[in-house]
C-alpha cells in the first residue's frame, strides 16, 4: 500500500502556491523536498497553480521523477492557493510557504515542526515565521483557515490573527527565527493585540 493511500499517512503537507514563478518554482520544490527528507518524515508537496501563465507547469513536470511526493493542483484564482491546498492536504502538519521564500534558507521550520508535534504544555497549534512561512496542525487550523485569501506575509498576518482570535496556541517569530512575541498563556485578546502590533506597519 502506498503511503498516500490512507488518511494521515503523511506527517507534513507542504503547500507551495505559484503563479508566474518559472524561475524559482523548481528550486523551491527541490529545497522543500530535500529539507523534509533530511528530517525523515513522510510528506507530500502540493504545488498549487494560481493562474500561472508561464512555464511553471513544464518545470514541475520535469521534477516528477525526482520528487514523487509532488502533486500539482489548481486554485480558483490568485490568492487562493493556500486555501485550495489546505482543503486537499492529508498531512498531520501543514507547511505553508511561497516559492520565493523556499529558495532562501528555511531556518526555523524544524523548531516549528517540533512545536506542533509537542502535545504537552509547551506545544503549539501553529507557528508563523514572519516573511517566510507558517506551520500549523492541520485539523486544528482547517476550519479557521478555510476561505482565507492572500499571498506571502499578507496571508500569514491574516492567518495569525484568525488563529489568535480563536484561542489557539500560537508562536510568531521574526524572519530570522527570533521570537516576536509569546502567545502560550496570555488571554485571547492580548494575543490578538500583540499580533496587530507586530504587523501594524505592513
Amino acid at each position: 500500500m502506498q503511503s498516500g493511500s490512507r488518511p494521515n499517512a503523511y506527517e507534513v503537507s507542504a503547500i507551495v502556491p505559484f503563479g508566474d514563478d518559472e524561475d524559482v518554482i523548481g528550486s523551491a520544490v527541490q529545497r522543500v523536498a530535500a529539507h523534509l527528507r533530511e528530517l525523515r518524515v513522510p510528506f507530500e508537496i502540493l504545488a498549487v497553480d494560481e493562474d500561472s501563465g508561464d512555464n511553471s507547469h513544464a518545470v514541475l513536470a520535469l521534477l516528477r521523477a525526482q520528487v514523487p511526493e509532488l502533486r500539482v493542483l489548481h486554485a480558483p484564482g490568485r490568492g487562493r492557493g493556500f486555501d485550495s491546498g489546505i482543503a486537499r492536504a492529508q498531512g498531520r502538519v501543514l507547511w505553508l510557504i511561497d516559492p520565493t521564500a523556499a529558495v532562501h534558507p528555511i531556518a526555523g521550520f524544524t523548531r516549528a515542526l517540533e512545536q506542533i508535534r509537542d502535545e504537552g504544555p509547551a506545544g503549539k497549534d501553529a507557528a508563523v515565521i514572519r516573511g517566510r512561512f507558517a506551520v500549523a496542525h492541520r485539523t486544528r487550523a482547517l476550519a479557521i483557515a478555510s476561505g482565507l485569501r492572500g499571498t506571502g506575509d499578507v496571508y500569514f498576518r491574516r492567518l495569525a490573527k484568525r488563529l489568535a482570535a480563536r484561542g489557539l496556541r500560537l508562536d510568531v517569530q521574526l524572519g530570522g527565527g527570533a521570537p516576536a512575541s509569546a502567545f502560550a498563556t496570555p488571554p485571547e485578546r492580548t494575543r490578538f493585540l500583540r499580533i496587530r502590533r507586530i504587523w501594524k506597519n505592513t
